[in-house]
């Protein structure tokens, strides 16, 4: 008669822990994975609503609360300083620019940005005399102050890059009130 075979179960069992540290570690790496792919994702679509957002705020109110705007459009309203956006701490306040142009040719291009017009009213009477200073658009943009565009830092060490550019967004929309209401 043989005796009972324990040796084989109990290799078997440091064979089961073997291969759930090499699954465990695989699956592991696919959850961050994919944490941080929609953390990507959310953050590009959070450019296009944070420009959407500063610039139909600031066609209805005055070019002096540019400030203001900046902050209600990465959902910060009342606070003062940088403030980061809610859930993709890569975009601030101080990203989103705000310009105020006379045609939709010099918002598209970014180029003859009008300032100096002291007040709502001033500018109205600009619009009916048919001047060239007169605001009729204003283009939300977000980059860094250089112009480049934003960084979406990955979090998990084992990505390929650490950083990637995100999509360059830029809202124009016809002026409204400008505070004149």
């Amino acid at each position: 008669m043989r005796a009972p075979d324990s040796t084989p179960k109990s290799r078997q069992q440091g064979v089961a822990a073997v291969e759930f540290a090499l699954i465990a570690t695989l699956l592991f790496m696919l959850l961050f994975g994919i944490i941080e792919f929609g953390r990507l994702f959310f953050t590009i679509n959070s450019v296009q609503e944070i420009t959407r957002r500063a610039a139909r705020e600031q066609v209805v109110r005055w070019i002096n609360q540019t400030g203001a705007v900046q902050r209600i459009a990465v959902l910060r309203p009342g606070s003062s300083g940088t403030v980061n956006f809610p859930g993709a701490g890569d975009i601030t306040n101080a990203d989103v620019r705000l310009s105020f142009y006379n045609t939709y040719a010099d918002a598209r291009a970014g180029t003859s940005p009008i300032a100096g017009i002291a007040s709502p009213a001033d500018n109205f009477a600009n619009c009916v005399n048919a001047e060239t200073s007169c605001i009729r658009y204003v283009r939300a943009t977000l980059t860094k102050a250089d112009g480049s565009p934003l960084d979406f830092h990955a979090v998990a060490p084992y990505m390929p890059r650490d950083q990637f550019a995100l999509p360059r967004s830029t809202v124009i929309m016809p002026a409204e009130a400008l505070g004149l209401l």
